[in-house]
C-alpha cells in the first residue's frame, strides 16, 4: 500500500509539473505581413511603402497570475526597399532578405479564451542578402553607398490571443541604428543616411 501511494504521488507530481511547464513555456510558429518605408536625413531622397513577409519559430514564456510574460523569435523577413532620388530623378528598388531576433516584454489581461496583450522590447536585424544585392541598391550614376549589415530596433505592438493557441496582432519597429547611407562624391556634404521603419501584421500559432 506504501509503494502504491508512493507511486501516486509520483504520477502526480509529474503531471503537476508537466502541466505548469506547458503553461509556463509554449513553442510555436508565426509568420506575416511586412510593410517597410525608409527613412532619410536629406530631403533629396523619396520613398515609399513596399511589403514583405516574414515566418519563423517562437517562444512564450508565462508568468502565471501576474500578466507578464517574454516573446521570442527567429524570424525569416523578406524587406522590399525602394527610393527616388529626386535631384537625378533616379528610381530603385530591391528586395533584401533578414534574420530578425526579437525579445519582447509582454503584458496580456482577459478570460483565458480572449485576451488582450501589448508588447514591448528590442530586436536584432541581420542581412543576408549577397554582397552583388547589395550593391545593386546603391548602384546609381552619381555616387555609392553602404548599408549596414547589422541593426537594431524597438518594437511597440498590440493584440489578441485566442483560446491560448492562436495570437494575432501589429507591431511596429521603431529603428535605433542607421540602414545605411549613400555617398555622393560630385557633390560635396551631401551623405543622407537612412533607417528602415517596419509595421509587422502577425499571425503567431502555440502548440
Amino acid at each position: 500500500m506504501k509503494k502504491l501511494l508512493l507511486l501516486i504521488a509520483a504520477v502526480v507530481f509529474a503531471t503537476t509539473v508537466s502541466a505548469q511547464d506547458k503553461k509556463l513555456l509554449e513553442w510555436g510558429v508565426e509568420a506575416g505581413l511586412n510593410i517597410n518605408s525608409l527613412s532619410f536625413n536629406k530631403d533629396v531622397l523619396a520613398s515609399s511603402n513596399r511589403a514583405g513577409f516574414f515566418v519563423g519559430p517562437k517562444v512564450k514564456v508565462n508568468v502565471p497570475l501576474l500578466g507578464f510574460g517574454l516573446d521570442g523569435a527567429l524570424i525569416y523577413s523578406m524587406n522590399s526597399a525602394a527610393y527616388n532620388d529626386v535631384t537625378n530623378n533616379v528610381e530603385k528598388s530591391e528586395s533584401f532578405s533578414y534574420l530578425e531576433v526579437p525579445i519582447n516584454l509582454r503584458y496580456s489581461f482577459g478570460l483565458k479564451a480572449l485576451k488582450i496583450y501589448a508588447a514591448t522590447g528590442p530586436q536584432f536585424n541581420y542581412c543576408l542578402s549577397s554582397e552583388n544585392t547589395l550593391n545593386d541598391f546603391f548602384a546609381i550614376a552619381t555616387g555609392q553607398g553602404d548599408m549596414s549589415r547589422s541593426t537594431w530596433g524597438w518594437n511597440v505592438g498590440a493584440g489578441v490571443e485566442l483560446f491560448s493557441h492562436l495570437q494575432v496582432g501589429v507591431t511596429y519597429t521603431i529603428p535605433i541604428s542607421d540602414s545605411g547611407n549613400f555617398e555622393w562624391s560630385q557633390l560635396q556634404n551631401l551623405a543622407p543616411n537612412f533607417k528602415q521603419k517596419t509595421i509587422k501584421v502577425r499571425l503567431a500559432y502555440f502548440f
